[in-house]
């Protein structure tokens, strides 16, 4: 429903509130169901649907309970109140007057069920949609029209149209001239009295309508007249012939008036012999008038015709050299033009040479003359010197190369560099390292990979930058070495038969391993060292009685440089090893670890782990 005008607004929404409160009434009597999306329109519209559908339900279940309709100790809104009344008092299976539902409510039919509409579901298992809506290609899913854009909207011309989610809104506005008032009606806006008119000051502004006119205040004086503003101007008495100079005389306008002068003849005539009228003057006569070209007289003027190269000027009467460069720009020479008196001369620019034409410019080889000192490359006007690899072109002339002192830049090797003619090369320390395929980068050779080391067969081979070392790890009394990889002894509780004190020890594992750490001057955060996994679940904040993993340091250096935090990775608890302060090397440390499995505060299995430190 569209609304005219807002003066009508409160009636206009008070017919379209009825109308959804007899679609939820209905609704009730027929279906017995009051879901939301089962109404039309806007939100605030589905929604009083809704609520008069809920009222007419609980005035249907009171007559159905025979109780009384007048609903007592219930406090009800009065729209509320009198449907639920209405529907107690006459519970029929009547659909009112005003208020029409678009579309049906759902089915519980199983084609429904299985049908998986957006909005609503008729017959066997077919998707519909509500007003303001269209059913997509799919079938099933519901997208708003834009009334808008369409068309189909019927807001008037003085309104502007706003899409909304299943209709639209008409915003009411003014023509130019009026202004909105608090009681939404079109004012005229008074231009006289607010002082926005465009009035002379012999004019009165006059107020109309959404607009103005301006009147003049009184007449002008003698020799002057009103325009269409107001103003007053000056009557030109020699133009509209309302003078009276006589045939000898002319006619001269001044402001308000006008005054006659005698005959004067125009440039390039004379006064006649009996002072009557002007007569031609032939300035031929006079052989220096074209300057050497020919000349030819005309009434009350002359021209010259020039010769090749010149144009005649009808304001100086002379006859001017043309500028052929600045005449036809860019059609004359391919490169420079350069006019000459009469003609032109055209010319190239560097790298260019002129051709026979006189105009046309081609590239000059520069190359043939060998000014490069290594590699020379001819472009269009110029040439490019190159260098040889490991060469660089001079900054003072650019054309001397110059050897390139790779070692001076950063970076260029790992260790060290020496530089030669074109090009440079690397070296490393000796032993322990050997030169990259790169040849710029030093590798550490891993003697222990490799077997070159001097590590006896008991011993652990540990490689570090530029060399190893052999550790001899022994696994306590009571466990056993369940074999050496990568720097890491792994002993294993073994007790003997009938050993009670073995068999009671909690500590089942003991891991002898080697780590290499850099010197640290500054340490801004904690920083992983190493990482100890476990295989117990993360314990639930409400389940403490599950197992659980504590982290200590059994050994560490004197100060303290080492922490254990415990953490969490893919739902199982670890623990994070950190290096927490700086160490200066070189320094060797030991740090044990002892990793403590435990449940309901016992003890019921432990790990420890001894790292060997080289810093």
């Amino acid at each position: 429903l569209y609304c005219s005008s807002v003066g009508k607004e409160h009636c206009c929404r008070a017919v379209v509130k009825d109308r959804a409160c007899g679609d939820g009434v209905w609704m009730a009597r027929t279906q017995g169901a009051c879901d939301r999306h089962f109404f039309t329109g806007s939100s605030w519209e589905s929604q009083t649907s809704k609520i008069c559908c809920d009222c007419c339900t609980l005035g249907l279940k009171t007559a159905s309970l025979g109780l009384s309709c007048e609903l007592p100790g219930l406090q009800l809104e009065r729209q509320c109140s009198s449907t639920a009344k209405t529907c107690c008092e006459e519970p029929s299976n009547t659909k009112p007057a005003v208020g029409v539902v678009s579309t049906r409510p759902p089915e519980t039919t199983t084609s429904c069920k299985d049908a998986n509409c957006s909005q609503l579901c008729v017959g066997a298992g077919e998707c519909t949609c509500h007003e303001g809506f269209k059913l997509k290609r799919d079938g099933v899913t519901c997208e708003d029209v834009n009334e808008c854009q369409t068309g189909s909207h019927n807001c008037s011309s003085e309104s502007v149209c706003v899409n909304t989610e299943g209709s639209f809104h008409c915003w009411f506005s003014c023509h130019p001239g009026f202004t909105l008032t608090d009681e939404i009606t079109c004012k005229d806006i008074d231009e006289c009295e607010f002082g926005i008119h465009n009035c002379e000051q012999n004019s009165v502004c006059i107020n109309t309508a959404g607009s103005f006119h301006c009147q003049p205040k009184n007449s002008c004086g003698e020799g002057y007249t009103l325009d269409a503003t107001g103003r007053c101007i000056d009557i030109d008495e020699c133009v509209l012939g309302t003078h009276n100079c006589g045939a000898n005389f002319v006619c001269i306008n001044t402001p308000g008036s006008f005054h006659c002068n005698t005959v004067s003849c125009p440039r390039g005539y004379h006064l006649s012999a009996d002072g009557t009228r002007c007569e031609d003057v032939d300035e031929c006569q006079t052989s220096e008038m074209c300057g050497g070209h020919v000349c030819i007289n005309l009434e009350g003027s002359f021209r010259c015709e020039c010769r090749t190269g010149f144009m005649f000027n009808t304001i100086s009467k002379l006859c001017e050299d043309i500028n052929e460069c600045t005449h036809y720009p860019g059609r004359l020479c391919a490169h420079k033009c350069e006019n000459t008196e009469g003609s032109f001369r055209c010319s190239c620019s560097t790298g260019f040479t002129l051709t026979r034409d006189g105009r046309d410019c081609e590239d000059v080889d520069e190359c043939e003359n060998k000014p490069c000192s290594q590699e020379c490359t001819n472009v269009y006007g110029s040439y490019q010197c190159y260098c040889h690899r490991g060469y660089q072109l001079s900054d003072n002339d650019g054309i001397t190369c110059e050897d390139i002192n790779e070692c001076a830049l950063p970076g260029v090797c790992s260790h060290n560099c020496i530089n030669t003619p074109g090009g440079f090369n690397c070296t490393c320390p000796p032993g322990g390292y050997t030169l990259s395929p790169d040849g710029r980068t030093c590798q550490d050779v891993d003697e222990c990979a490799a077997e070159t080391h001097t590590c006896s067969a008991s011993e652990i081979c540990f490689n570090l930058q530029g060399g190893h070392r052999c550790f001899n790890f022994e696994c306590p009394t009571n466990f056993r070495s369940t074999g050496n990889a990568s720097a890491v002894l792994r002993c294993v509780k073994s007790c003997r038969l009938l050993d009670l004190e073995c068999s009671h020890n909690p500590t089942h594992i003991i891991t002898f391993t080697v780590i290499s750490l850099p010197t640290s001057q500054h340490l801004k955060e904690p920083e992983v060292i190493a990482l100890l996994r476990t295989a117990t679940a993360v314990k639930p904040a409400n389940l403490p009685d599950q197992p659980d993993v504590i982290f200590e340091i059994l050994d560490s250096d004197e100060q303290n440089s080492f922490d254990v935090i415990k953490d969490s990775q893919d739902g199982l608890i670890v623990g994070l090893i950190c290096q927490v302060k700086p160490i200066l090397g070189p320094k060797e440390l030991m740090l044990s670890v002892v990793i403590k499995y435990v449940q309901l505060g016992d003890v019921y299995q432990q790990n420890i782990m001894n790292i060997h430190i080289l810093v």
